[in-house]
């Protein structure tokens, strides 16, 4: 028996398949944000449970905002098909009407299915709002980002409640006295309460729970961040510390749901962060992305190289390793749910053609990935594209095409004082932390306008690009050069927003203004 057969035979032994999937997704989380990758300083034992116990992919790849990796991880599917490149504005567009979501598959397949928490993937009208998307309910908000507490962004409020499918207006209720609550813990207060109310002998539960930590602003109940006092002597990592942990109290709480209701061992749990942290581009809120050089929005490592893990209990009876280190998408997640559940598999014409993979009987057999590549796309200001195949060479096609490309701080406590100490990861190259990107790139020796070729398995934090007068590399950098432009041949133009639509302006009730469809 080959060893994905002796793997899915001994899932089957244990307990067949998951019957519930819960999928979380962290706002803007760095590489090195949580306790079982830094354990000297962010305590994560939600986190870290869950993923000692499931599978952590090391190889995983997000795009390097929001919304292009929130469309990938519904709709399968990578921004060059979807038109969803860059997070979106309040515009006139969003996830395209004719885009089957994750919910819609597994709708079919007996599920019910909820959302919680952030969305950004078009509210202009009320079609492109989660309820209108497959979700039976929804409970956050539409933009990228707001007060976490006042719940106020774009000059209204921006917090939602819809008990129903196709919730429109009428149908939504503002919970205007929610004002002043930390939407964490919102969040996963109403994460567990559709736990209780699930029959869960009468259909499988999709909860998609997309909680707005730890995107800025940086805020944090004191209760969080008080334990860090002594540890972390950075203000803003210090808070950053506190939201996290805020986070890993929510995720013990609704496994705790889970667990209660006797759902958690028959629930597959998908933990994923949307982009990197943003620790240069698109400002900072405190994370890190060591050993990785880069930001959100950009498609160095540090902006696309994300943290997931997933967890199940019928994991423990195969021969999956931890960590994975095959190439794995967020636009593979659709597929591998789908796999992963033993349900009926994608018919034809049920979705848009996926550019996901179905990652898991290699996932639990800890076998090489069907992924061949990773294209990341291009970053929020235009920089790139750029991919990566699975030995691990990348080509950035412009040497200005990474973004700003600064490395990220490892925060290391000092053993005596237990003060923090910052060590740079290009300390040991003599480069000077503040020095602007292209004197970063001179000094590594590559020219501004040159491609860039990486080894990253030698060079995990891009230092030190490859020379392409080496024949051999030259040859590398022709056959990625050639596969982006495959990539490009039927990618389709980036979403602009419907002309008919008049701008953006936030909605009137009689308790103030609110965020919602503008155009209908």
């Amino acid at each position: 028996m080959s060893m994905v057969g002796l793997s899915m035979f001994l899932v089957a032994a244990h307990a067949l398949t998951p019957k519930h999937v819960l999928m979380v997704v962290i706002d803007d989380l760095g590489y090195d944000d949580l306790g079982f990758r830094n354990s000297k300083q962010i305590k994560t034992p939600t986190f870290d449970k869950l993923a000692h116990g499931g599978i952590e992919l090391s190889q995983y790849y997000v795009q390097p905002s929001c919304s292009p990796t929130r469309a990938a991880l519904l709709s399968g599917r990578k921004p060059l098909h979807t038109g969803i490149n860059f997070w979106i504005p309040n515009s006139a567009y969003g996830l395209r009407l004719n885009e089957s979501t994750l919910a819609d598959v597994l709708n079919a397949r007996g599920f019910i299915s909820h959302a919680v928490g952030k969305w950004h993937l078009g509210f202009f009208k009320t079609e492109y709002t989660p309820t209108f998307r497959g979700f039976s309910s929804f409970y956050g908000y539409y933009e990228g980002s707001e007060d976490y507490f006042a719940h106020t962004t774009s000059g209204g409020y921006d917090l939602h409640d819809e008990p129903t499918p196709r919730c429109g207006l009428g149908c939504t209720t503002i919970p205007w006295d929610e004002a002043g609550e930390y939407s964490t813990n919102l969040f996963s207060r109403r994460a567990i309460g559709v736990i209780e109310k699930h029959d869960a002998d009468a259909a499988g539960l999709f909860l998609f729970l997309a909680y707005q930590g730890v995107h800025a602003p940086r805020q944090a109940p004191a209760l969080y961040v008080k334990p860090y006092e002594d540890s972390i002597a950075d203000p803003s990592r210090r808070t950053f510390a506190g939201m996290v942990s805020a986070l890993d109290e929510g995720l013990a709480n609704v496994t705790g749901a889970l667990g209660a209701k006797g759902m958690l061992d028959d629930t597959l749990i998908i933990v994923t962060t949307d982009n990197g942290g943003p620790t240069t581009e698109c400002s900072t809120t405190g994370q890190s992305n060591w050993p990785f050089r880069g930001s959100k929005c950009s498609v160095w490592e540090g902006g696309t190289r994300g943290t997931s893990f997933v967890y199940w209990a019928g994991l423990r009876a195969t021969s999956a390793i931890s960590p994975y280190g095959g190439l794995a998408h967020a636009a593979d997640w659709l597929p591998t749910i789908v796999s992963a559940l033993g349900a009926a598999p994608l018919r034809p014409n049920e979705t848009l053609p996926l550019d996901g993979v179905d990652l898991w009987p290699s996932l639990v057999a800890g076998a090489a990935s069907p992924r061949a590549d990773v294209y990341y796309g291009i970053s929020q200001d235009h920089k790139g594209p750029a991919v990566r195949d699975t030995d691990g060479f990348k080509l950035i096609l412009s040497a200005s095409g990474g973004g700003a490309g600064m490395w990220s701080r490892q925060q290391l406590p000092n053993a005596s004082s237990m003060s923090v100490s910052v060590v740079l990861t290009i300390e040991e190259l003599g480069i000077a932390a503040a020095a602007p990107a292209r004197e970063l790139l001179l000094a590594e020796g590559a020219a501004p306008d040159s491609e860039l070729l990486y080894s990253l398995p030698a060079d995990p934090g891009e230092h030190s690009p490859l020379p392409l007068d080496d024949p051999q590399n030259a040859a590398i950098a022709q056959r990625l050069r050639t596969r982006i432009s495959e990539y490009e041949h039927d990618k389709v133009p980036q979403q602009t927003g419907d002309p008919s639509c008049p701008d953006f302006a936030p909605r009137n009730a009689s308790q103030g203004k609110w965020i919602g469809p503008w155009c209908d």
